[in-house]
């Protein structure tokens, strides 16, 4: 069950501007297929429906894989999964970067970090 084991890493979440960042570097071998997944949960204290106050953008290098935010809070734990089999031969740096505005916290809760060649 996600969320339950001992580590997780929890981003933001201080309900004032702050920014939080995770980040490792990673070489995928030539000629492999490669796959980023985790589990990311979002909770929020943010009310809004329309606006995107507090952001989380995952990156491989300057390439942006996907953007979360308060809009996308939800109950437990939802995996996502992305193919960077495109870095293959290559080192890429691997980002989470969290941030939050002046107000009204949103936490972005990671767990079960993989990356899978083939």
């Amino acid at each position: 069950l996600q969320g339950l084991a001992s580590y997780k890493a929890w981003l933001d979440g201080y309900g004032a501007t702050h920014t939080d960042t995770l980040s490792q570097s990673v070489t995928i071998p030539a000629g492999c297929k490669a796959s980023l997944t985790f589990y990311l949960h979002i909770d929020t204290a943010e009310t809004t429906t329309s606006t995107a106050y507090d952001k989380l953008t995952v990156t491989a290098g300057s390439t942006t894989l996907a953007t979360y935010s308060n809009l996308n809070k939800a109950t437990g734990y939802t995996q996502k999964t992305f193919d960077l089999s495109s870095f293959a031969g290559t080192t890429v740096t691997l980002k989470f970067n969290g941030v939050e505005d002046s107000s009204l916290q949103t936490s972005f809760v990671l767990d079960d970090t993989a990356l899978t060649t083939s």
